[in-house]
């Protein structure tokens, strides 16, 4: 199949067909509809996923307050306490979102591919060299942040996970929420817009994940793994890779410290030496990562989009819309309350 010829759609033409036939000369109104169609799509994907960012805040505050007006709070172990306010955020964001994606005009389909064990353990071996450079530069960027404010800057998320229960970080944060993320960062949203191009769905997923993570802590690699994973969907449309994937990772980013941190609680050399060998196996997967990426970047498919608008043009109708500006805002709402 000729993924370089111009007159080429790799998604068929099951959704509506392309604005353009082959052969045809470039319309300019033509391309006018196409752009207004991106938009349209795109301003609604910010719109469904503005709600997910305010409705799953708010439900977790409605359902913990419940809890604690009942006095059921005060009744319940710390452990569950604590993982029914994560997963309060779900019953009601997760349902409504896979619900509302529905108004996103579809387009196109993600692919069937077969991969072979090696690529997918290839493709994890990137995955976590992507996590450790995103971790890095977060780190960085909020250590400079907080040499700016005068004060250091805490990451909640350090703070959550070493006060949990190795049960419930494993059910809330390796097993439960990479499930949900998985199905409301990958499916929902690539099964409507992989018609757009991979790069197109990548980076919007991939931002979306970024920014739902709200704070810069997180941002950079989440933001990284979101266009992994959606690239992994995009060419298998297997979600069940994307949520190993995911599980695997944090796994190792949550459960791993956690225990780290109880050997250095107990035996401060035991703890040095296993310190080092995570900083060497750290530097190993990112050693690891860039030499697959070089080696095998080539080999790699990125399908085009179904039209062939291009450039400033489609970047313009894919993030400046009123949906897109909305949930940059909720997103930034999300970031300053995090310092």
């Amino acid at each position: 199949m000729d993924y370089q010829n111009p007159n080429y759609s790799p998604y068929g033409n099951s959704n509506g067909g392309t604005w353009y036939q082959a052969g045809e000369n470039r319309n300019p109104d033509s391309e006018k509809q196409a752009i207004k169609k991106i938009r349209r799509c795109f301003s609604r994907v910010g719109l469904v996923y503005s709600f997910y960012l305010i409705a799953a805040p708010l439900s977790q505050l409605a359902i913990m307050t419940i809890l604690m007006v009942t006095g059921i709070a005060s009744r319940m172990d710390d452990g569950i306490y604590m993982l029914t306010g994560i997963l309060s955020m779900y019953p009601v964001a997760v349902p409504l979102t896979a619900f509302f994606t529905k108004w996103i005009p579809k387009r196109g389909k993600v692919g069937q591919e077969s991969w072979s064990f090696g690529k997918l353990c290839g493709i994890l071996v990137v995955a976590m060299g992507v996590l450790y450079i995103g971790n890095i530069i977060g780190n960085i960027l909020m250590a400079l942040a907080g040499m700016a404010k005068g004060e250091p800057i805490l990451n909640e998320l350090n703070t959550l996970v070493t006060s949990m229960e190795p049960w419930t970080l494993i059910a809330a944060v390796v097993v439960i929420a990479p499930i949900i993320e998985e199905l409301v960062f990958r499916k929902f949203l690539l099964d409507r817009i992989a018609g757009y191009g991979d790069w197109t769905a990548m980076l919007v997923s991939g931002f979306l994940f970024g920014i739902a993570h709200g704070n810069f802590f997180q941002f950079f690699y989440a933001f990284g793994l979101g266009m992994i994973f959606s690239y992994v969907y995009l060419r298998t449309g297997k979600i069940a890779y994307t949520i190993g994937f995911h599980m695997l990772i944090n796994f190792w980013g949550s459960v791993m410290p956690l225990g780290l941190l109880k050997v250095i609680e107990k035996n401060v050399f035991l703890g040095g030496l296993m310190s080092l060998s995570n900083i060497m196996v750290m530097a190993g997967f990112i050693i690891c990562a860039v030499i697959l990426l070089a080696v095998c970047w080539k080999d790699l498919r990125f399908l085009p989009a179904d039209d062939r608008v291009k450039g400033a043009k489609r970047a313009a109708a894919v993030w400046i819309n009123v949906g897109m500006i909305l949930f940059l805002i909720c997103g930034i709402v999300l970031f300053v309350y995090s310092f």
